[in-house]
């Protein structure tokens, strides 16, 4: 995965830190929700969103449905990129 820095306020920061987050955690936090907007501007599929947050495809419905966010594809190429996604997942487990 590529690294990209990305600068928040130090406001917001601090207030993060003092709710308990860690780096890690604000990190996730603004992966998934970069992740999330992607998906739902219809940027990239169900099977690219859930490999980049190294979810399985059910984990990651589960997560559009807690953000109340919908679950579908859009064309036929949505569908055989998730295909694709899967298979990458499944050739890393093995």
């Amino acid at each position: 995965m590529a690294t990209v820095q990305v600068e928040i306020p130090e406001g917001l920061h601090n207030s993060l830190r003092s709710l308990g987050y860690q780096k890690k955690d604000i990190e996730r936090e603004l992966l998934e929700d970069v992740v999330l907007q992607l998906y739902a501007k219809h940027t990239i599929s169900i099977g690219k969103a859930a490999s980049i947050m190294e979810l399985s495809i059910q984990a990651f419905r589960e997560t559009l449905l807690k953000k109340h966010l919908p679950v579908e594809y859009l064309t036929e190429e949505a569908y055989e990129e998730d295909l694709k996604a899967i298979e990458a997942v499944r050739e890393k487990r093995d």
